[in-house]
């Protein structure tokens, strides 16, 4: 139990309260899965996430009262979250075992005992439980040992048949915690791929697993490996391209010191180098413009590289600028590096405003007044014309313009 006081406050204030409601309550709660793994290793934040045999309503329910929180059920899961002030969000479910009607499907759960709530899980390093009460360990599966031997392993051979989920999860946690699958597991991971396992789970659930898998800190090599075992190909069609692997960690150090759009942008580059359709999203959730935006980055990358090389002004450079998402943008900066001040320059341009309208302009409205005051605007800035000359130029333009459209 010494690990539960190297927790932050909140999480070691609400184990604390846990522990005083349940001997009121005579339950025994237990601190199961993902959280007994990161105590075991050493790590200071973990979720609240308790299985008990019995009495989970009532310790969720005197918790709830005692915290000044609330309480939600979802019975069909047999499960309660109590959020609160000042607390994390603490799970409590009743011990459960689980049976799946056919491979892919969501599991069928009905109460059961502690053992039987550990053999259902994923991987041996999720099926440890923590007795808070007498602080004693649960490990029927032997995870301790795959913590200390660094090893993910499934608990029976037809883990990633019955939930191919498991598959992303499988190579995510490796990732994440710098572990590798156990031979076995990987073989099985395999076979359960070959066999087109990952075809009975719908679109969204697995590009649900992706999006996760994104949001690691370690993102850009576990999609590498993800697109190695076979995965990638299974969700978008075909594996990722070399161009698309290598242009990962450029993603993966680009989205980890910005606030862009993370899954448009890896998505992107797993679909570069080939024909990407918008079929190949389907079920991602993404709205017309990420998506429109991601197609780009799978199609574009390489033809704006391209067109830069060619171009010798700001002018053509800042037209090019213009027609591609912020993304694509900043992904084409990254990769090269000698452009990385034209891209600066580029949204200098764009924060750069020109004290003149259309009105002072002196010549009939319509869109060739847009059209000269933007060129204007690039020309002061560029260097091309002095500012005391820009309403002369623009309202040139615009007068050229007009005699064009006539």
């Amino acid at each position: 139990m010494t690990r539960i006081l190297n927790l932050p406050n909140a999480q070691r204030r609400a184990i604390d309260v846990v522990k005083e409601v349940a001997v009121e309550k005579n339950c025994r709660p237990f601190l199961v899965g993902g959280p007994v793994r990161d105590l075991l290793l050493g790590r200071s934040a973990i979720d609240v996430d308790l299985t008990l045999e019995e009495g989970s309503s009532s310790l969720a329910r005197a918790l709830a009262k005692r915290v000044d929180g609330r309480v939600r059920s979802y019975p069909q899961f047999l499960t309660y979250k109590i959020t609160a002030d000042g607390f994390p969000e603490i799970d409590i479910a009743t011990a459960r075992r689980e049976k799946y009607r056919k491979p892919g499907a969501l599991p069928s759960v009905e109460a059961g005992r502690l053992t039987d709530d550990l053999l259902r899980r994923d991987f041996s390093i999720n099926a440890i439980a923590l007795d808070l009460l007498d602080g004693s360990i649960h490990d029927p599966t032997s995870g301790e040992r795959d913590l200390n031997e660094r090893l993910i392993r499934v608990l029976h051979d037809r883990s990633f048949v019955d939930d191919p989920t498991r598959i992303f999860r499988a190579v995510r946690l490796a990732g994440r915690l710098g572990f590798k699958l156990a031979e076995h597991t990987e073989d099985l991971l395999h076979k359960a791929i070959l066999d087109g396992a990952l075809t009975t789970v719908s679109r969204e659930r697995l590009w649900r697993e992706l999006f996760l898998a994104m949001d690691e800190p370690a993102a850009a090599s576990i999609l590498a490996e993800l697109n190695t075992h076979g995965a990638v190909a299974s969700l978008l069609g075909r594996p990722a391209s070399k161009e698309g692997v290598k242009a990962l960690e450029t993603v993966g150090q680009v989205v980890a010191q910005s606030d862009l759009d993370r899954h448009v942008m890896f998505t992107g580059v797993l679909l570069r180098g080939g024909d990407a359709s918008p079929a190949q999203l389907e079920g991602s959730g993404f709205s017309q413009k990420r998506a429109k935006s991601a197609l780009q980055i799978a199609r574009d990358t390489g033809r704006v590289e391209k067109a830069l090389a060619d171009s010798s002004s700001d002018r053509q450079r800042f037209r090019l600028f213009k027609n591609v998402s912020a993304e694509l943008l900043t992904i084409v900066s990254a990769e090269l590096p000698h452009e990385r001040e034209n891209v600066e320059r580029y949204e200098q341009f764009k924060a750069f405003k020109l004290p003149l309208r259309g009105n002072d302009l002196e010549v009939p409205a319509g869109p060739h007044v847009a059209r000269a005051l933007e060129r204007a605007r690039e020309a002061v800035f560029s260097g091309e014309i002095p500012p005391d000359r820009a309403r002369e130029f623009a309202r040139e333009l615009a007068i050229k313009y007009l005699e064009e459209k006539a």
